[in-house]
């Protein structure tokens, strides 16, 4: 009689825990912050006013470093460049002023069509391109302790990526990386294959094999013939 109770107590357990499993929080892996909170990329256009003294063509010295700066940290990766300006000569000759600087740079633009009603003393420098723009951080949109689910926090990932954005020299590396350069210790691993091989392209200052087999041939006679004479 105890044995059948025991039993059936053993199988209404068995049952409860089968019925209970699906209403029970199931535990997941720990979050990732890769798909969160993430600095992305995004298409923006900006302009930038080059101004000049009136009556002047040549841009100052410190608008060209402002017009630099600009480039540098407003646009990650530089689509177009359109320099806009009035109609007159002396226009014609300041936008030709900021192209020289672009042509330092090694960046392409074009001209638009000269706007009469354009009246400053100045070049509008328009750009198109695409800048890396920080997460909106910080971010507790969702709060609370309670996380059965151990989903991630809305706040994941935003210091990390913050202090990157901050921290890194130059916002374009955050868009695209640098083209690779020959390696630090080529010139080196040059000089020691011009050594061992006597390679005078190389090294000019370095004696070729032929030289070095001469050298040799001619002091072993030497001292063969020391030998004989002995």
């Amino acid at each position: 009689m105890i044995n059948a109770l025991l039993r059936s107590h053993r199988i209404w357990a068995i049952v409860a825990a089968i019925v209970a499993a699906p209403l029970l929080p199931s535990c997941t892996a720990a979050p990732s912050d890769i798909a969160v909170n993430r600095i992305t990329v995004k298409s923006v256009a900006l302009s930038h006013t080059v101004h000049f003294a009136p009556g002047s063509t040549e841009i100052e010295p410190s608008e060209a470093e402002s017009l630099r700066v600009f480039l540098r940290n407003g646009v990650a990766r530089v689509n177009s460049i359109t320099l806009v300006s009035g109609a007159s000569p002396i226009d014609d000759a300041r936008r030709a002023s900021v192209g020289r600087v672009l042509d330092t740079l090694g960046l392409p633009y074009i001209i638009a069509p000269a706007e009469p009603t354009f009246a400053a003393d100045a070049v509008n420098v328009a750009v198109t391109g695409e800048a890396a723009v920080l997460p909106s951080c910080p971010n507790w949109a969702a709060m609370g302790p309670y996380n059965p689910s151990n989903g991630t926090t809305s706040n994941l990932g935003c210091a990390t990526r913050t202090n990157l954005y901050l921290m890194v020299a130059d916002p374009r590396d955050l868009v695209s990386g640098h083209a690779l350069t020959p390696a630090d210790a080529d010139p080196s691993v040059h000089a020691v294959e011009a050594y061992r091989t006597g390679d005078q392209k190389l090294n000019p200052q370095a004696p070729s094999l032929g030289d070095q087999g001469s050298t040799g041939g001619s002091g072993g006679g030497t001292t063969a013939g020391g030998g004989n004479g002995q």
